[in-house]
């Protein structure tokens, strides 16, 4: 998938997203309100069970999951998807929650107390997202294609990144435990997210060491678009071949 047609795919799920978290409540309201059930009790059940019952989560799950697949696609066009792919999932399943109470209440993100608890998994799938909207494909070299010191830079934040959605996400123990049908897993889940949280943030209990990796990865992923930062350099072998040629 190139760039042009990914954004615009981006830009019909984020529609969709917004449509179903701050313009169905009003919807809803006003039907409620032309069809006059709300004089009458319990017969306004229908119009509540079809809009926010079923029509919501149903646009609500089919914009993530449209964000989700155009991501994937946009990584195996660009021939990233072995690694990145299994990364951009863990970041997407870390950002499902609160993208989900994001829809149910449009009004919280608007609180400073809200921005300052969001995931920095979102953080690190919006950064990520915002580079493949750019069409690196269109020059004479790949996607990613930095340096050696910037391609080690960019995988080890994006593993941090990944480990720290898993390990700051409350719900996945739950979640794992239910889609895989094993108990088990749950408590091992919630006994080693702790720790994990422990060692990310290096025993601190602060975010701060998980926001610097983050701008690590932000600055890496810029670098990468500068022309001389992304032109791959010659091996030592290429320079000596070169060199007995003249």
């Amino acid at each position: 998938m190139f760039a042009g047609r990914y954004l615009w795919w981006m830009l019909m799920g984020i529609g969709i997203f917004m449509f179903a978290a701050l313009s169905l409540d009003y919807i809803t309201w006003l039907m409620i309100q032309l069809s006059g059930c709300g004089d009458m009790a319990g017969a306004c059940e229908p119009v509540l069970r079809l809009i926010s019952g079923m029509l919501k989560p149903a646009c609500i799950w089919t914009a993530i999951c449209m964000l989700f697949m155009a991501t994937l696609l946009r990584l195996h066009a660009l021939s990233l998807i072995w690694f990145w792919g299994p990364i951009v999932a863990v970041w997407f399943v870390a950002s499902t929650p609160i993208l989900l109470f994001v829809a149910a209440d449009a009004a919280a993100l608007t609180q400073p107390a809200m921005l300052a608890v969001l995931p920095v998994a979102l953080l690190f799938l919006a950064v990520f997202i915002a580079y493949l909207v750019i069409a690196v494909e269109d020059g004479d070299r790949p996607p990613l294609a930095a340096s050696l010191p910037l391609r080690l830079t960019l995988r080890l934040t994006a593993v941090y990144g990944a480990l720290a959605g898993a390990a700051f996400m409350p719900e996945l123990s739950r979640i794992a435990g239910t889609l895989l049908d094993m108990p088990a897993l749950s408590v091992v889940i919630a006994l080693a997210q702790p720790y994990l949280q422990r060692v990310l943030t290096l025993g601190t209990g602060s975010m701060a060491p998980a926001y610097a990796v983050l701008a690590a990865f932000i600055a890496a992923l810029a670098a990468c678009l500068l022309p001389h930062a992304a032109a791959p350099q010659p091996s030592r072998s290429a320079i000596m071949l070169r060199r007995l040629r003249r």
